[in-house]
């Protein structure tokens, strides 16, 4: 039987990720983050039958303004966990504060392979770290 996966969950296992890859300050333009995270949600429905996971939530985009709120409102939920700062109200620049240690611990308690994460990370979030 799947597991239901959430969009904490999710946002938290990539943040976790880019956190033990040393990626840690990231610059966006416009609704970039916005795309970086509907097409890796997209990967996720894809494969979802092999992950045995069953997402409750969509990173689909806008098409008038080309963000998604889902992303924008678990942004500020992994703000308020101290996952993240952000360092603009409009979500353009990012800070990741958890530690590798902390990063670990919730990896280890997503019902996603780390692997996949892994591949997330590498396929669509490498571009706009700055650091």
């Amino acid at each position: 039987m799947p597991n239901l996966l959430t969009a904490d969950q999710f946002v938290a296992g990539i943040i976790s990720t880019l956190a033990l890859k040393n990626h840690r300050n990231f610059e966006f333009k416009d609704t970039e983050l916005d795309r970086m995270f509907e097409k890796a949600f997209g990967v996720l429905v894809e494969r979802k039958d092999d992950l045995q996971v069953t997402p409750t939530f969509t990173f689909v985009s806008d098409p008038l303004h080309g963000d998604s709120i889902a992303l924008r409102e678990t942004l500020l939920a992994a703000k308020e966990k101290e996952l993240i700062s952000l360092n603009n109200p409009t979500f353009h620049t990012f800070s990741i504060k958890l530690d590798d240690d902390r990063a670990r611990r919730y990896l280890s308690r997503l019902p996603l392979d780390n692997s996949f994460l892994s591949e997330i990370v590498d396929r669509f979030f490498h571009c706009p770290a700055t650091s």
